[in-house]
């Protein structure tokens, strides 16, 4: 709980340029404690910012949704501009943000320029990054579908299986597996005849 004192401390501040808000940071995941404990970090992170002064928080304990707990906090976080209020939405992903003081902001057209440029480049580094992810991740997947492959052909090259015999040997279910032999046997690299794969020779 804020008091007069602090209050009327915040007051002055904000009339001095800071923006003072209320902050929503939510976290979802399990087990229970594992988010709870990542919620006191992310919070304990926020405040050794510089230029951001947590002036209130509360913690809500994590509650059950579907197969993940969700915990949350609301804080009331005081910026020296609003430069480093997005600068925190980009780093910490808040729920929400309500701007509590001043009821008003105004910018010079040269600061609010400075600010979508801000935004903009935030935003092509995230895009970037998307990219660059993207692009990684269909490397991972070819490699890992080449690693499956061998590993059918390895097998098949020591005696023909059934679906069933390949799943045990490999460890890769039914389910996943049969896409994979189907799609080898189309690209001709092995047999499947009467239930039984064989590699082509």
């Amino acid at each position: 709980m804020v008091s007069e004192e602090e209050k009327s401390e915040i007051k002055g501040k904000v009339a001095e340029g800071k923006i003072l808000t209320r902050v929503i940071i939510e976290i979802l995941g399990k087990p229970k404690e594992h988010i709870e404990k990542a919620l006191r970090i992310v919070i304990d992170k926020i405040k050794e910012q510089e230029d951001i002064k947590v002036v209130e928080e509360k913690l809500f304990d994590a509650e059950k949704q579907e197969e993940m707990f969700s915990t949350f906090a609301e804080l009331g976080i005081l910026f020296k501009d609003m430069q480093t209020l997005l600068g925190f939405c980009f780093d910490f992903m808040p729920s929400s943000i309500e701007i509590l003081d001043p009821e008003k902001l105004s910018f010079k057209s040269n600061n609010f320029a400075g600010l979508i440029n801000d935004l903009l480049t935030r935003l092509h580094q995230i895009n970037l990054k998307v990219v660059q992810n993207n692009a990684e991740k269909k490397v991972l997947k070819k490699n890992m579908l080449n690693m499956l492959k061998n590993t059918v052909m390895i097998l098949l090259s020591i005696k023909s299986m059934q679906l069933e015999q390949i799943s045990k040997s490999s460890g890769i279910n039914e389910k996943d597996l049969k896409p994979l032999l189907d799609s080898m046997v189309k690209e001709n690299i092995i047999n499947l005849k009467e239930g039984v794969y064989s590699l082509k020779k």
